[in-house]
């Protein structure tokens, strides 16, 4: 269970996801859901995560084997389609293998030694196939520069394309759909030069990534724990550590309920993010700067007021 969510500034981008994961038994908030493949995309995917490390671990392999010393996003994203549909065929064809003691041509063709496979023994395979594709079906969103401007591309291993995202935010995972009510509706306030060309504040379009992931961990089951932010501009990338994503969170959540006004908040999220301020530096503002900061506490800490 995941939300990633990404958005393009024109000139520079952002993502921002959640880190929880789980299994029919337990949950963990140890995910890393975001990493940097080659310094210039931002990888984010949902999925099984075995499956989802695994892909990133053969991109990044696969580019060191190729031994260039820049690749272009656009490689990438062809890249990452390629091997995630490989991998997904390969594990049907252990999985048939393991099971049938035949391979994924075999069962696709329907023949094996030039004997056709009875019905009733495909259909015993097909069912294996599709009880077992939710572990193989993945989808991932890439982000970075293309011709100085932040581009967004969806990628699944499901038949779809690559897609470039036509808007300036992209959301995937089961907590996509509440992020998406945030991000659509803050996309149609904006007006239509703005939305084409993608020129966003980036303080306003982090905070409204922090809040639509806010959103989705709020009510989306298996979306949850302390939030991991990435941003990228033509300088690089910046990343804050998890007290400053905390606490980011935290505070454009304290915005959204009416306890923070806008300049702080603003000042806040650039401090955090693209300033590397100290955490503990803004927090003492965030208290002063509170209409409210008792009330605000015991709402960040659970109670119900």
């Amino acid at each position: 269970m995941t939300v990633i969510n990404m958005m393009s500034f024109g000139d520079s981008g952002a993502a921002v996801a959640d880190e929880q994961a789980s299994n029919s038994l337990r949950k963990y908030n140890i995910a890393q859901k975001l990493r940097m493949i080659d310094d210039s995309v931002i990888y984010g995917g949902s999925g099984s995560s075995s499956f989802i490390k695994e892909l990133y671990d053969n991109i990044i392999n696969h580019i060191k084997k190729e031994g260039k010393k820049k690749i272009l996003p656009e490689e990438i994203y062809g890249l990452c389609k390629y091997i995630s549909t490989k991998m997904k065929h390969e594990n049907i064809n252990n999985l048939l293998n393991d099971n049938y003691g035949i391979t994924y041509e075999e069962f696709k063709t329907g023949k094996v030694r030039g004997n056709k496979l009875d019905e009733k023994f495909k259909s015993s395979a097909n069912n294996i196939i599709n009880d077992n594709q939710k572990f193989l079906n993945v989808s991932v969103l890439l982000g970075g520069l293309c011709d100085n401007k932040f581009e967004i591309f969806y990628i699944d291993n499901c038949g779809g394309s690559i897609n470039k995202n036509p808007g300036c935010y992209g959301t995937i995972g089961s907590g996509s759909d509440e992020s998406s009510k945030v991000l659509s509706k803050y996309s149609a306030k904006l007006p239509r030069e703005k939305r084409e060309n993608k020129e966003i504040d980036k303080e306003e379009g982090l905070i409204k990534l922090i809040e639509a992931t806010n959103a989705s961990a709020n009510l989306n089951i298996g979306v949850g724990g302390n939030p991991s932010i990435i941003y990228m501009d033509k300088d690089g990338i910046k990343q804050p550590d998890e007290n400053q994503c905390i606490l980011a969170s935290e505070i454009v959540e304290g915005y959204t309920m009416g306890f923070l006004n806008k300049e702080f908040t603003y000042n806040a999220i650039e401090n955090l993010v693209l300033n590397d301020t100290n955490f503990e530096d803004v927090e003492e503002k965030m208290k002063r700067s509170a209409k409210d900061w008792d009330k605000l506490d015991r709402v960040l800490r659970g109670y119900k007021i």
